[in-house]
């Protein structure tokens, strides 16, 4: 069971917590002791006055206990949430130790060169998909980081060799931890991680790394190379003999406990697993190239295990101690009828509190979703979206089907992928009440703002304007888009008008030439004159 604690620091309260506990019950046994003893001998009331006082105490002490652990953030035990991906990646984790060059792959190859000849065929069917290439033997090392450029994969894959590493042993578990560090953290794109080997390994590391993977809603695909009969080679030194053969018993028994360990019926199909195949299986190549899925038109959803949170059941627990203390506080009042009152109250309060509907908690999740939002938590409002979708589509609920799909949307906006959040906004737009719609052609113009189409911004705040008028962010948009779109065009129009066709720049310039001329004119007149009253004086 795995088990955390979000702020450990919470766990203070409970000093005040206590001080206040035996501070109440110091002042009640002062006063029991100085009161006046008439009034404890009254029809037993010492009795009953005792067993409210303790039970009430008792109890609002237990009540503050739980909200403590709730404001802790204690989780405990494990649950799948969904997360949508954009794109591929896939490590490729190659076991490098001497077992690998037992030469009995079919034709009489050793399992390196199958492992080789398999990969760059895998390679070859890959487009569009990132890959990093690991090596494994005594410990892992990424040889490739995260690329699209396979040639330098495909270089490292047709030169597999164990001198490729000087450590000792076989350690599968440090190769898969290697992989899973070569994914960046909140990717965005679908994370794989494919195993070549003939699943040998010495230090017994490989099912604590797959169960990282599981948790991390990494999919793990271990290929087995080699025959099941054993056979003799030559260990790291040269000289001992050992015998080797393909471990695919032991492999499968791992991957049968790790799934009763964290799949459940509640789970997806696609939610994070690991499977083996046997690279000498007719269409094993396919099977594995079927898991990428390349012809999805839409985003992947793949699944995390996390731990579940817990402050909502201490929250219900402090809530039900505290309706319990005030009825057991309330057993020395004369007369069942206010009993009677309070124990049917109590009562509706928790049919209240376990009895929700489904909508309910879908309404739970949505605020979940929108707090994780708030706080800048993308991964996990994404997650609460997904699955209130999927819950409400199941149950025929549209009008919370519409709020899911908005808050997924905006989720997506906040992240960047503009497309994934259009698309969203699509699904819901043409039956969605008027908050949502208004929304909707808020977000999407402030997306054609973002990526320059003015005009089309313009559009979308006068729709969302249309809704509602009192909008004043809507309003302040629309004139930014107005200004914005009416420069645009201005400088379009002067990039395309000529210098000759600025007609007052024309006029001005003429005027210009004709007073050059006439000027020109007159001083060729003058010389003119001067030159007959020069000849005549000569």
């Amino acid at each position: 069971m795995n088990f955390s604690v979000k702020s450990p620091f919470s766990f203070y309260l409970f000093i005040p917590l206590v001080f206040a506990f035996v501070f109440v019950v110091a002042r009640y046994l002062r006063l029991r002791k100085n009161i006046c003893g008439k009034v404890f001998e009254f029809k037993n009331g010492s009795f009953r006055i005792a067993v409210c006082f303790w039970s009430r105490t008792f109890f609002r002490f237990l009540s503050g206990i739980c909200v403590v652990l709730a404001l802790a953030g204690i989780s405990f035990g494990t649950d799948s949430v969904p997360v949508q991906k954009n794109g591929k990646a896939v490590s490729l984790v190659f076991d490098i130790s001497y077992s690998m060059e037992a030469k009995d792959a079919p034709g009489g190859i050793s399992r390196l060169q199958a492992v080789s000849s398999y990969a760059s065929e895998l390679l070859g069917r890959m487009n569009g998909c990132a890959v990093s290439a690991v090596l494994a033997k005594g410990d892992g090392i990424t040889a490739v980081p995260l690329t699209e450029d396979f040639q330098s994969v495909r270089s490292l894959i047709e030169n597999l060799s164990p001198l490729l590493m000087t450590s000792e042993g076989t350690s599968l578990g440090n190769g898969i931890k290697a992989a899973l560090s070569s994914f960046p953290e909140q990717s965005s794109a679908a994370s794989f991680i494919w195993l070549f080997t003939d699943c040998e390994e010495t230090d017994s590391s490989l099912q604590s790394s797959l169960s990282e993977c599981l948790k991390a809603g990494i999919p793990v695909v271990i290929i087995g190379f080699g025959s099941e009969r054993e056979s003799e080679i030559f260990a790291g030194d040269g000289i001992t003999k050992v015998k080797t053969a393909l471990r695919s018993g032991s492999v499968e028994k791992m991957i049968l406990s790790l799934k009763e360990k964290f799949v459940s019926a509640k789970r997806n199909s696609s939610a994070p697993s690991v499977a083996y195949i046997d690279a000498s299986e007719v269409g094993s190549a396919a099977a594995i190239l079927k898991m990428l899925d390349f012809n999805g038109s839409l985003p992947s959803v793949s699944y995390e295990v996390q731990s579940t949170q817990r402050y909502g059941l201490f929250i219900s627990l402090a809530i039900l101690f505290f309706l319990a203390s005030i009825l057991f506080g309330e057993l020395d009042i004369a007369g069942g009828k206010k009993k009677l009152i309070s124990s049917v109250s109590v009562a509706s309060l928790v049919f209240l509190f376990t009895g929700c509907s489904p909508r309910f908690n879908d309404g739970i999740r949505i605020f979940e979703g929108k707090l994780d939002w708030s706080k800048q938590d993308y991964q996990n409002a994404v997650g609460d979206f997904l699955e209130t979708a999927s819950n409400a589509q199941a149950r025929g609920d549209f009008f919370v089907e519409q709020y899911a799909v908005f808050g997924l949307g905006s989720t997506y906006l906040m992240q960047g992928e503009t497309d994934a959040a259009l698309k969203r906004f699509s699904q819901v737009y043409e039956n969605a009440p008027d908050k949502i719609k208004f929304a909707i052609l808020y977000n999407s113009g402030i997306i054609a703002h973002r990526n320059g189409d003015y005009k089309s911004a313009t559009d979308f705040f006068k729709k969302a304007i249309l809704i509602d008028s009192t909008s004043i962010n809507a309003k302040i948009n629309l004139e930014l888009s107005l200004r914005e779109n009416s420069e645009h065009s201005r400088d379009s129009a002067q990039e395309l008008v000529p210098l000759s066709e600025n007609k007052e720049e024309q006029n001005i310039q003429n005027a210009l030439y004709s007073i050059i001329r006439e000027d020109e004119r007159q001083q060729w007149k003058n010389m003119q004159k001067d030159s007959e009253r020069t000849s005549r004086d000569y």
